[in-house]
């Protein structure tokens, strides 16, 4: 489980430098990718993953994918990895 929540850290990290610098998303996909970007950052700083509601957080994230995916590939690539990774870990 450690390499699996390393991998899940290093997507979160990576996430939240795309939001950074993605101009032309809207606000309202920003805001969810960055309150799931947050609840997994501190799930992680807690060393707790398992404390994630994965049903509630898995979909809020692919809901946000299908709205900007077409517009934002790297992103989309991003996010689908680390909704990827929260399900190898059973969260």
């Amino acid at each position: 489980m450690p390499e699996r929540i390393e991998k899940l850290r290093q997507a979160v990290t990576e996430l939240e430098e795309q939001l950074h610098t993605q101009q032309p998303l809207d606000e309202p996909t920003r805001a969810l990718l960055q309150e799931a970007a947050s609840e997994i950052q501190s799930a992680l700083k807690d060393q707790n993953p398992t404390q994630l509601e994965h049903q509630s957080l898995a979909e809020r994230l692919k809901d946000a994918v299908q709205g900007f995916e077409a517009d934002h590939p790297r992103l989309a690539a991003i996010v689908n990895r680390t909704i990827d990774v929260l399900g190898q870990m059973g969260i």
